[in-house]
């Protein structure tokens, strides 16, 4: 099989979605991911009734034997794997540090950190064939402070680096990871509906403007971006933290 498989987790809505189509539109099959099956088969018979290549596997990346299973399908079905991007995130708990529940950090970490790490590592075999990408769902927040959002925060600087780590271990590998801007998705809804009672007046109010103002971005402006990182990404650029916007990523994705 000559055409590039692109596996791509958090893929039954919002930025993950919209990726998955940008991706079979471009020529890609696509392997998709998310907990929620329902969902995640929809947007799987969009991709098929245009005419995509499209794979859906459920699972919860917290878990590593569903890390394990999602990458043994995508070989199973495609033979192949070009390019991983590492969506699937969540937002909480948004509470200040003195209020924070170890928890709820804990499976903060376990999504946000060690699900893109354990599906890096189950990858990393069959990128290595294919000089394959690993693109990392980032955030600003990775190196902006946002009271309430610690959590966040820190999974998303921990992302980097592990991004930053991968690239000078896998030298086969080219990682990035990517901040893909304030996004018109579920994340924003859980911000404005609960982040008041953990954020700050002014941070919220903030937020809840970009909503109000439209300044929100339509996914599929980011998502094609990513996606074209995910195929075209130089090697040079390995280990690099970039914005969607960049001026080097929007030459990419106009090719």
């Amino acid at each position: 099989m000559t055409q590039k498989t692109i596996l791509i987790t958090g893929a039954s809505r919002g930025l993950g979605a919209a990726m998955a189509r940008i991706a079979a539109e471009m020529g890609a099959a696509v392997v998709i991911n998310a907990r929620s099956e329902g969902a995640l088969e929809e947007v799987a018979a969009e991709i098929e009734q245009g005419g995509g290549t499209v794979l859906a596997v459920p699972g919860d990346v917290s878990k590593q034997a569903d890390c394990a299973a999602l990458v043994e399908r995508t070989m199973a079905r495609f033979g192949r794997l070009d390019a991983l991007i590492n969506n699937a995130g969540i937002l909480e708990p948004v509470n200040p540090i003195a209020k924070a529940d170890p928890a709820a950090w804990e499976y903060n970490l376990l999504v946000n950190v060690l699900g893109p790490m354990m599906l890096i590592q189950a990858a990393i075999p069959h990128l290595r064939e294919r000089n394959g990408r690993v693109i990392n769902v980032s955030s600003g927040a990775a190196v902006s402070a946002v009271p309430g959002w610690a959590a966040y925060c820190a999974s998303k600087g921990a992302l980097n680096q592990i991004t930053r780590v991968l690239a000078k271990e896998e030298p086969a590998i080219t990682a990035v990871a990517v901040r893909p801007g304030v996004v018109d998705t579920e994340m924003q809804a859980v911000i404005r509906k609960d982040g008041k009672s953990g954020m700050t007046e002014q941070d919220h109010r903030r937020f809840v403007g970009y909503h109000e103002g439209g300044e929100l971005l339509a996914p599929e402006k980011p998502a094609r971006a990513l996606v074209a990182l995910a195929l075209h990404a130089p090697k040079e650029w390995s280990g690099e933290f970039l914005s969607w916007d960049d001026e080097r990523v929007k030459a990419i994705s106009e090719r």
